[in-house]
């Protein structure tokens, strides 16, 4: 296996972050230490009590159909973000989990899949897809007020695919919960 990094940041995205037609906004956004990943999706652990995240099944508001239950990106691409678009702030693209590496991460890097070192043992999750990049984060990173016409911004949506966006993990295969902590080593498996 490849060693990727450890777990730097993880957060829970408690309501949408697409404004359709009308913008981006990142508050929503809750970080926490602990999170827990089950087959219905993530949780945090803030101030004593568990917080839904909103692509989960169990959300009440539920976005994604629980395809995008759980989300993870990397400092380097958040590096190579900045040098474009002068930010973003980490984490602001949604991912759930951020990993601290010093080179860019392609889906080839991830074909084989991905495992989280925890303290109680491995959790182990199939090849992710990389996240498709949006309008409304583009044109966020770009500084626009609103939307950006797709014609206007298709190079910096090309710029935020193959996973600069950040990659989507499957967690149907999982069974029961998985406590996951800042600290948590990431590896790659070989395809």
């Amino acid at each position: 296996m490849t060693r990727l990094g450890p777990v730097v940041l993880i957060q829970v995205q408690r309501s949408a972050l697409k404004q359709d037609g009308i913008g981006y906004d990142h508050s929503p956004l809750l970080q926490v230490e602990e999170a827990a990943v089950g087959p219905h999706g993530l949780v945090g652990l803030h101030d004593g009590g568990w917080v839904l995240d909103v692509h989960g099944a169990l959300h009440p508001k539920a976005r994604g159909g629980g395809r995008r239950a759980l989300s993870m990106g990397f400092t380097s691409h958040y590096h190579l973000m900045e040098q474009r678009f002068g930010g973003p702030a980490l984490g602001a693209a949604g991912e759930n989990l951020i990993v601290a590496t010093e080179r860019r991460v392609v889906p080839d890097d991830l074909a084989g899949g991905v495992v989280v070192e925890t303290t109680r043992g491995p959790v182990e999750f199939p090849a992710p897809r990389p996240a498709a990049p949006c309008r409304e984060f583009t044109s966020y990173l770009l500084g626009f007020d609103g939307v950006a016409p797709r014609s206007e911004i298709a190079p910096d949506l090309e710029f935020l695919e193959g996973g600069m966006r950040g990659f989507l993990l499957a967690v149907d295969h999982l069974r029961g919960w998985h406590r996951l902590r800042v600290g948590d080593e990431v590896w790659a498996r070989p395809a």
